[in-house]
């Protein structure tokens, strides 16, 4: 896949892997490494890639229960392969990340690859962005505590409309104490139950109102999500895919409880349209005035991120390592 070395794999002395390019060796260690049901990898990412910070701005707050990240960088998050929980962990080791899923299969790696690269965007050129950033007198500080990032995009298009119905016109806060409740109504967990992942769209599509209401719903957000679960949405992303920004921004905008912002949020963060930066929102709008060192209104953010025009989407998920990353 681009952008990284899918199949580097290093023997377990830590040389280079010799093997013959077609031989039973290589094939073997191509799936990883495997000890009892765990599955053990490396992938060698983009240069300048901080693995734990794009980590930790995946999650955003303690309060999200599906993604987390230690204090050491090890992030973690619970997928499903071949319709199984899986535990997936992933920590940074120089210009190595390494992972391993429980419990899992060698014939599994593939499908954790592809995960990867999509939530963390690992095939996607940033140097243009980067570039741009350095040259602004105002964001220098951003583009140090901000180094390595890259955006991140949710594995479902479902799973990017939950966490906008969720944040909607609330603090991230109470919108990822929102997404948590409906995680552990809905969403896939470990064997021993102690982790779930994000809210399963077929187990939401069947649930009562009252049940997703327990979840901190109003009655009116509660049917919208219901409603959201039930469409044919692995098709309309591919849909999606085919149109430009303003086209596929248009039929967000026809989808239920899907306004302005969700939209602009849905693009960015579900489907990689990175120069789309999300309108009105609150919260970048604050840290913008932060760096900036004046007050910039939410109407206003999106004008001072054209600026980055064909990138400004990673602006966004910048205001967010702005806060997050080193001090």
């Amino acid at each position: 896949m681009p952008g990284y070395d899918a199949l580097h794999i290093r023997n377990t002395n830590g040389s280079p892997s010799t093997a013959a390019p077609d031989s039973p060796a290589r094939r073997m260690r191509a799936l990883g490494t495997m000890i009892g049901d765990r599955l053990s990898f490396s992938l060698r990412p983009s240069p300048s890639f901080d693995f734990a910070l794009t980590a930790r701005v995946l999650r955003r707050s303690t309060r999200n229960l599906i993604d987390r990240v230690e204090e050491d960088g090890t992030w973690t998050r619970v997928v499903v392969l071949s319709g199984r929980p899986v535990l997936l962990r992933g920590t940074q080791h120089g210009a190595q990340v390494a992972l391993d899923a429980s419990p899992a299969r060698a014939e599994d790696r593939r499908a954790i690859e592809a995960f990867v690269t999509r939530l963390f965007s690992l095939d996607i050129n940033l140097g243009l962005f980067w570039r741009r950033v350095r040259r602004e007198p105002d964001f220098v500080e951003l583009a140090r505590r901000c180094a390595g990032l890259r955006p991140q995009r949710f594995p479902t298009l479902f799973e990017a409309l939950a966490n906008g119905i969720c944040c909607q016109q609330l603090s991230l806060q109470s919108g990822l104490t929102r997404l948590g409740h409906l995680a552990e109504c809905f969403g896939p967990r470990t064997p021993d139950g102690a982790r779930v992942g994000p809210p399963d769209s077929d187990r939401v599509a069947k649930a009562p109102l009252s049940t997703l209401r327990r979840a901190g719903l109003s009655a009116r957000r509660a049917a919208e999500l219901r409603d959201l679960a039930r469409l044919p949405l692995d098709r309309f992303e591919s849909e999606l895919t085919s149109l430009p920004d303003e086209e596929a921004r248009a039929r967000l905008l026809e989808l239920p409880g899907i306004g302005p912002w969700t939209a602009d949020y849905v693009l960015l963060r579900g489907l990689g349209r990175l120069d789309v930066f999300p309108w009105g929102d609150v919260g970048a709008a604050r840290t913008l005035g932060r760096i900036l060192g004046r007050v910039v209104e939410p109407s206003a953010a999106g004008r001072i991120a054209a600026r980055f025009a064909p990138m400004r989407g990673m602006l966004y998920f910048c205001m967010l390592g702005y806060v997050l990353g080193k001090p």
